[in-house]
């Protein structure tokens, strides 16, 4: 009997440490997805093998950040602090790739408010920034009426292009259409006033717009995408995907399950989507870190 009694109370004790084990990492999880790892930003160097690069334009770097998603659990002061870190980096301009305001704000009235200050927020930081800033809209600035975030952008000397292109150097060009959600999108527009021999870089927030790209044969280098926040929560896999990650997203928005994370080639093309800043709707990453991307040009 006092055999049993013993056992009985060695199951029940590792049980409960057992028990007392899973709690303790289920909040230690917790903590790291919605304290630590949203707030440790990460630069990824990424080089770029470009056909017909002309001489004068390799070693070229630029940089891209994307979905900041200000206003909903990302402050100015993390945006202002990644600006910061972008002017230590010797690049030449640098790509934002839509979503730039979010609201969590249910009532009409008032989100309208929240998001005009968020987008307002927007300004100093990108202010700070020391080179060029070009930017592309995502799904989130067209939800709540763009016009807010155009005019807050302009404050903040950045220059939108939707379905259209700018010349940059060197017979080097970057275009972006428009978002692909929610907007009207037009590959044939945002390219048609580029000369032929340019090479051409792309920005179009929903990366599965790159088949597009592609199925048209679009004279584009490289098209560089935001969206997907790489899943925000990757779980480990015992093999590598398409991306070469041995990690995978459970869930991933629409437009961006075909290219959700990293840098993929595609007859002779480039499409990187970038893991964000921000985050939505929920405030957690694991195993997926805010990103900061470099991009070096160089002959193919």
């Amino acid at each position: 009997m006092s055999n049993r009694l013993t056992a009985r109370r060695f199951s029940r004790r590792r049980l409960l440490i057992g028990l007392g084990a899973l709690l303790a990492t289920g909040a230690a999880t917790f903590g790291y997805g919605r304290y630590g790892e949203p707030d440790w930003t990460q630069i990824d160097e990424i080089t770029l093998p470009t056909p017909n690069l002309p001489e004068q334009l390799a070693g070229t770097r630029f940089a891209q950040i994307s979905d900041i998603h200000l206003g909903a659990y990302f402050t100015a002061e993390q945006l202002l602090a990644a600006i910061e870190r972008v002017n230590q980096l010797d690049v030449e301009w640098l790509m934002l790739t839509g979503d730039f305001v979010t609201t969590r704000e249910r009532n009409r009235s008032l989100r309208s408010a929240s998001r005009a200050q968020a987008a307002a927020a927007l300004v100093e930081p990108l202010r700070r920034a020391q080179v060029p800033l070009f930017a592309a809209v995502g799904n989130h600035d067209l939800w709540g009426g763009l016009e807010v975030i155009e005019q807050y952008l302009r404050e903040a000397n950045v220059t939108l292009l939707r379905n259209s292109a700018i010349a940059l150097q060197g017979g080097l060009w970057l275009a972006a259409v428009d978002d692909v959600w929610s907007g009207r999108p037009d590959l044939q527009a945002a390219l048609r006033d580029i000369p032929a021999g340019a090479v051409n870089l792309l920005m179009a927030h929903e990366p599965d717009y790159f088949d597009t790209v592609v199925a048209q044969d679009a004279p584009v280098a490289a098209q560089f995408s935001g969206h997907s926040h790489g899943g925000q929560v990757r779980l480990p896999t015992l093999l590598p995907g398409p991306d070469g990650l041995f990690t995978y997203a459970p869930v991933l928005p629409e437009y961006s399950e075909r290219y959700p994370i990293g840098l993929r080639h595609v007859q002779g093309r480039h499409i990187y989507t970038n893991r964000g800043l921000g985050t939505w709707p929920v405030p957690y990453r694991i195993n997926c870190p805010p990103e900061i991307t470099v991009f070096t040009l160089q002959p193919l």
